[in-house]
């Protein structure tokens, strides 16, 4: 019996086929929806501040929209100034939605520990998964409700005319679907933190930095490489998603960049954080890593096919900016990544290994469960694999002799690859090894990037110190090569493909690739070994302890 609904639930879904699994889960959100769920949206009818705010926002925006058409047409005809109009507000909603919705949703975790109530919901038994699940739900729907007071503002588009009812359909759309990122942050920022206000302001910090750039980068710059494909779309317009689903010709172009990519940008960062919110809700003893491991093995393969399509349909003269853009671009996320695993466990607790036990858990499960070597295995293998095949691709496309130089281009593409991936390699070794030798993962990150700063700046000023001695000689290719170790120096290399004095420096960088890979496994054969050493003095003291407590036992039964 449901104790929100007083229905009878049923016990499981009828089969493990995927649309048994749909009909349950619909049938438990309709007659056994989450308690937290239930219990937030209690609270908010409470509130009578919501229902002021939200109508204060909608007579603001009103007043601001017809003060703009009202000016604007005064001047220009009225389907212009709907264009205009049009841009403002749902500029304006992307505004209030990317700010508000994390706002809200950090107020719901971190209001739960500041006033001594988190402890009671845990005691409840309700597992970290729902639980998050009820707050993003309690989240949303209290963001949805401000989308829905807006839209009859967005209705007043259609008195100047120039778009078309699909386009503001769509921009609605598009905005429930950013709420989803958006009240995901909030929460992922909130269940890290036990301060409301500090939640709220690191929040609000992050939210309009990440909100800022994105409307930047993928809206009117973006709209500039969109109007070279599909030129109905509006150069610089910053709002031209919706006008794209409706002007663009449909094929394989509209399939790819405003159906499959949209939904990439939406669904990946929105599960990320889900699951970041999960585990930071879990104990330390739970299984914290599977959640985050399971969106990487996910993520990978879809970003490096998505790396792989813009030096697949641009212009053959585009061909190379497009591809280092798109191989620099997955640095920077593996890069991101090997931090992101730094607070790995070094391996599972107890807890885990009797509920792996218990549950039957398969391999695969294990594999993606805690540990400090299962996780440098991952990294390691799924990021060379993703730069080799876009190295592979890339030496496909640029093979081509309409390109300029195309020679040169693929000596550069092999330099970058190389130096890519064989740092990439020692990173992730020193990621681990420092992750073995520490006990906090504070420590690790901190120390990691202090590291890795030094490695990349530190060459570049005994560099500078040769320069000054070698200068009067006149030769500085020598005093360049010092520069090696640092990865920037793969863009000297590129530089100087196809030069005549280009010799002493990629010998120079070779040296540095073959130096980082045997670094970077000499690391993570260290990590490993580190590992089982703490690994097995755990099992020990746990065996002791265990003896210890069965010999106790049997001294009290065998007492008359």
């Amino acid at each position: 019996m449901s104790a929100q609904t007083g229905t009878p639930t049923i016990s499981g879904p009828a089969s493990t086929g995927w649309l048994s699994r749909v009909r349950f889960w619909l049938h438990q959100l309709r007659h056994a929806p989450n308690p937290i769920w239930l219990r937030e949206m209690k609270q908010s009818v409470r509130l009578t501040r919501t229902p002021v705010f939200m109508t204060v926002l909608t007579v603001v925006l009103t007043l601001l929209i017809a003060f703009i058409g009202g000016v604007a047409s005064t001047e220009t005809s009225p389907a212009k100034t709907g264009v205009v109009l049009f841009h403002v507000f749902f500029s304006l909603a992307y505004l209030i939605v990317t700010l508000v919705g994390p706002a809200v949703a950090a107020n719901s975790i971190a209001a739960e520990r500041e006033g001594r109530t988190w402890e009671a919901v845990v005691l409840t038994g309700i597992p970290p998964a729902d639980i998050a699940r009820g707050k993003f739900l309690a989240a949303y729907t209290s963001m949805g409700m401000y989308i829905v007071m807006m839209a009859p503002v967005g209705a007043l588009l259609f008195l100047f005319g120039g778009v078309t009812a699909l386009e503001v359909i769509v921009a609605f759309a598009l905005l429930f679907l950013i709420a989803l990122v958006s009240v995901a942050l909030g929460l992922a920022i909130s269940s890290q933190m036990s301060n409301l206000r500090g939640a709220i302001l690191l929040t609000l910090f992050c939210a309009a930095c990440l909100a800022s750039a994105a409307f930047v980068m993928g809206g009117p710059l973006l709209s500039v490489a969109v109007h070279e494909v599909w030129p109905g779309i509006i150069r610089g317009a910053p709002i031209w998603l919706p006008a794209a689903y409706e002007r663009a010709t449909f094929g394989l172009s509209y399939v790819l960049f405003l159906i499959v990519l949209p939904f990439l940008a939406i669904a990946l960062p929105a599960w990320f954080l889900y699951e970041v919110t999960i585990a930071n809700l879990s104990d330390p003893s739970d299984d914290r890593s599977s959640g985050v491991k399971r969106w990487f093995l996910v993520a990978m393969p879809l970003l490096t096919a998505t790396a792989a399509l813009p030096v697949s349909i641009v212009d053959v003269h585009d061909r190379v900016p497009a591809h280092f853009i798109s191989m620099g671009a997955m640095v920077v996320f593996l890069s991101w990544a090997t931090f992101l695993f730094a607070s790995e466990p070094i391996g599972p607790s107890r807890r885990v290994l009797a509920d792996w036990e218990r549950s039957r858990a398969s391999a695969f499960r294990r594999y993606l469960g805690p540990g400090v070597e299962r996780t440098a295995f991952l990294l390691a293998s799924l990021g060379i694999i993703a730069l080799l095949m876009l190295t592979a691709l890339g030496l496909i496309v640029l093979n081509d002799p309409a390109i300029t130089s195309h020679e040169h281009h693929l000596q550069r593409l092999v330099c970058f690859a190389s130096y890519a991936i064989s740092f990439y390699l020692f990173m992730v070794g020193l990621a681990a090894f420092l992750r073995a030798r520490s006990t906090t993962t504070i420590v690790v990150r901190l120390m990691l990037f202090s590291l890795l700063f030094g490695i990349a700046v530190g060459p570049w000023i005994f560099v500078a110190i040769a320069s000054v001695i070698s200068e009067a000689r006149g030769d500085l290719t020598g005093a360049m090569a010092v520069g090696a170790p640092s990865p920037f120096y793969v863009f000297l290399m590129m530089a100087r493909v196809g030069e005549a004095d280009s010799e002493i420096l990629m010998m120079a960088g070779a040296a540095a690739m073959l130096g980082w890979v045997t670094l970077g496994l000499a690391l993570l054969v260290g990590a490993r070994a580190r590992c089982r050493q703490l690994l097995t003095a755990q099992a020990a003291i746990v065996a002791q302890t265990d003896e210890i407590v069965r010999a106790e036992d049997e001294q009290l039964s065998a007492a008359p």
